[in-house]
């Protein structure tokens, strides 16, 4: 299918969720676990368990250079993210603790380090590309300078035990954290979740206190995502997974309908806005990924990986590209028209 154009947006709602290409990719068995997209819809990055980072061409959908090989010793890449203005200057991070940055063109590492005694699960950067976060096992979230690569910042997790102190719903996460999301427009404002079902709402500029707390969302992927001042969750979890809130309140504007059977549930890892009314989820209750209107909950398309869960699904351009990725190396690559 030849490469639609993507000099401009489309403005009209999507109706369909369609596919471009379904690529196998066989780097690792146990699948993918992360997704990039370029800011211009050109390059698709793909993290596998093994560590492994290869990068794709959405337009061919065919694999186009191995950035990382990985290794049957190796954990898995779980989190990467393009600079939102350097189409070849990647972040990658991985279960080991390691935080790299790649140029794309060149498939070369130009520099990387390790956050000790730590597995890293999200990494996002903010949208002037100034500083990015990292988080993961230890409960921490680490901001860093993205000119230089050196830590800017702490938010350290809630413990009760060492600091003797009563928890405060501000004070930092008490669990895993396996999603970071910047605000894309207020540079200094982000968003976290994890297994302790709550979204903190952080600015970069307070040492070491969340603005606001959301409780509910019990994330377990990249499952948290921002647009118009509205937070997105997809949250591991039976019933009304997919939810919208406003930055201003505490109760969820509204749930998404995500159909499911009443065996297997929704159980949501991933979730991403493509348009203002249009986003795309999946997981492993369903296997498959679906892009839904917000507004009349109506399913524009399904994309199913059968007997393996989706772990990441991404989308860029209003929805012109998006991919799904999950277990046994399952890649597709599709758009809303």
């Amino acid at each position: 299918m030849a490469s639609r154009s993507r000099d401009s947006v489309k403005k009209e709602p999507p109706s369909q969720l369609k596919v471009r290409h379904a690529i196998p990719l066989t780097r690792d068995t146990q699948g993918i676990y992360s997704l990039a997209l370029s800011a211009d819809g050109h390059q698709l990055i793909v993290g596998f368990g093994n560590g492994a980072i290869q990068a794709v061409d959405p337009d061919a959908g065919k694999p186009v250079r191995d950035l990382f090989s990985g290794g049957v010793s190796r954990q898995a890449t779980t989190g990467l993210c393009f600079h939102p203005t350097d189409n070849t200057h990647l972040i990658a991070v991985g279960a080991e603790g390691t935080v790299a940055i790649y140029n794309t063109q060149t498939a070369t590492c130009v520099a990387s380090f390790t956050e000790e005694e730590n597995q890293l699960y999200a990494v996002d950067i903010s949208s002037d590309g100034s500083t990015f976060a990292t988080a993961g096992r230890n409960r921490g979230i680490k901001i860093y300078d993205a000119r230089n690569n050196q830590l800017i910042n702490v938010l350290e997790p809630a413990d009760y035990v060492t600091s003797g102190k009563e928890l405060r719903p501000i004070d930092g996460h008490t669990r895993r954290i396996y999603a970071l999301r910047f605000h894309p427009q207020e540079r200094h404002i982000f968003v976290s979740g994890g297994w302790d079902d709550s979204i903190k709402i952080w600015d970069k500029r307070m040492a070491s206190e969340a603005r606001k707390v959301i409780n509910g969302p019990h994330i377990c992927g990249p499952g948290i995502d921002i647009k118009n001042n509205k937070i997105l969750t997809g949250s591991w979890v039976a019933r009304n997974a997919l939810q919208i809130w406003d930055f201003r309140k505490t109760t969820p504007e509204k749930s998404i309908a995500f159909p499911s059977d009443l065996d297997h549930g929704e159980f949501i890892y991933s979730a991403r806005y493509c348009t203002a009314d249009t986003v795309l989820a999946g997981g492993s209750g369903t296997n498959s990924a679906q892009a839904i209107n917000i507004k009349t909950d109506a399913v524009l398309g399904e994309i199913k990986l059968h007997q393996h869960p989706v772990h990441v699904v991404t989308s860029t351009l209003e929805g012109q590209v998006v991919a799904v990725g999950g277990g046994r190396g399952n890649l597709h690559v599709g758009y809303l028209e």
